[in-house]
């Protein structure tokens, strides 16, 4: 090879080196670039994560103090009449929901012995959060106006026009079109055992439960409140049922009803329920279909709201007393009369029974109200702890083999049994949500079911 030739080679190779080496430059220089550009994206990223934690964080905390306020506005206690049971069960879809309900006694002043009535009231507002929340309250807030600002003292209720009031009244605010309210108003008129009721939206009827005959389902219908349909006065026509003794209504917002298990809806089901569990009175016959729905659903909480309200005229003696430091002694009396009368001596559990009642009327802390129920089937005992909601804890620790109805449902299901059965081996317990009332429960019969 002649050293021309070898000097371009060398040439071309130095030349070559050159090139890689200001590429490689290049490179490291672009890479540097993206990896700076990367960093920059990186923290922009987090940025915007940290901000939209902070969203969920703030949406959160509303929905938070939207379901607060929601809780706060569900009633402590419902009025009950002094010859009714009225239980009732609410679960909140998500973190908040637009249910809402209520019972309480219409005032008529000066004439309230000429009657004695009771409205009773539930709804559901379409969609969840805040604004459902928000819409809830304002419709509770226009069924107490009305009564307020619209009626007076003897002046007869038209669940009919307190309908159209709520509708205008909503029509006037201007909500959007994509909210409904569905709602169910009654009053309950114990002087002539009579419900009178309008409603509007809601899909599924309401049962009638009486001891003698079949369940009978009322359908209610009606159309919802809307701003996409305008008012609408006196569409919602005015019904009335007659409730006699022996009678249970049970009131339900369509969540409860309309939830399947991808084999059929729950309404199906409860009908079978109600027909079977009829006897039992309405806080136990609350608890059974409660544990019956989240058995159905495998303990799903469901998409919507679940209410329920059952309101009970039973047959049978009832007593109520109040207990405290002035009549404590004169009203034990009349307890003691009453069980001795109604429960037999050869009653194995008489005497625990007399127990728990007797260990309530020594607590000095205790303002103690007390209903009780007898039937041919049951004895029942409504308590009542007029100063504090936390007094139940030690009867329960006390007397542990008292059941509820939850315990009953699993014997229940793991001895493989169709039904549950009721006897007089065990005494059953039952208390409201907010825990201000507890129930006892005794059968008289061998087995009932």
């Amino acid at each position: 090879m002649n050293l021309s030739l070898m000097l371009l080679l060398l040439f071309l190779m130095t030349a070559l080196i050159i090139v890689l080496a200001v590429k490689i430059m290049i490179d490291k220089k672009d890479f540097r670039k993206l990896e700076s550009q990367a960093e920059i994206k990186n923290l922009k990223l987090k940025e915007q994560h940290g901000k939209i934690k902070e969203l969920e964080d703030d949406l959160k905390s509303k929905l938070k103090k939207a379901r607060n306020i929601h809780q706060r506005m569900l009633p402590d206690k419902l009025a009950e009449p002094a010859d009714y049971f009225i239980s009732d069960y609410y679960q909140p879809a998500e973190y908040i929901g637009g249910d809402y309900y209520n019972v309480f006694k219409i005032d008529h002043g000066a004439l309230d012995s000429f009657f004695d009535q009771y409205l009773l009231y539930f709804f559901d507002v379409s969609g969840h959060g805040i604004d459902s929340t928000l819409l809830s309250i304002f419709v509770n807030d226009s069924i107490e106006n009305y009564f307020k600002l619209r009626h007076s003292p003897g002046e007869k209720i038209s669940t009919s026009k307190l309908m159209n009031y709520i509708d205008q009244r909503y029509q006037n605010e201007g909500f959007p079109d994509d909210y409904l309210v569905c709602l169910f108003i009654a009053v309950l008129d114990k002087k002539k055992s009579t419900l009178n009721y309008s409603s509007g939206g809601f899909q599924y009827p309401i049962y009638k439960l009486d001891q003698e005959e079949q369940i009978k389902e009322i359908n209610i219908g009606g159309l919802p409140i809307s701003a996409a349909l305008g008012a609408l006065p006196d569409s919602r026509e005015e019904q009335t049922l007659n409730f006699e003794k022996n009678n249970t209504l049970m009131l339900s917002t369509d969540g409860l009803l309309e939830q399947s298990n991808g084999q059929q809806q729950y309404f199906q089901q409860l009908q079978g329920i109600l027909k079977k569990y009829k006897f039992l009175p309405a806080p136990f016959l609350k608890d059974l279909i409660r544990s019956d729905f989240y058995k159905f659903t495998n303990d799903s909480p469901g998409k919507d709201d679940i209410t329920f309200l059952l309101v009970e005229r039973p047959a049978g003696e009832i007593i109520n007393c109040i207990f405290d430091q002035e009549n404590n002694n004169a009203e034990a009396a009349e307890i003691k009369e009453f069980l001795d009368q109604n429960l037999w001596s050869e009653h194995p559990l008489l005497q625990t029974f007399k127990d728990i009642i007797t260990d309530l009327l020594k607590n000095p802390e205790f303002k103690l109200k007390i209903k009780a129920l007898n039937k041919q089937q049951l004895l029942m005992f409504s308590l009542e702890n007029l100063n504090d909601k936390t007094g139940w804890d030690s009867i329960l620790n006390y007397y542990p083999d008292l059941i509820s109805i939850a315990e009953k449902d699993l014997n229940r299901s793991q001895n493989g049994e169709a039904d549950i059965s009721f006897n007089k081996k065990e005494i059953y317990f039952s208390h409201t949500a907010s825990n201000n009332r507890m129930y006892l429960m005794l059968i008289k019969e061998d087995d009932l079911n």
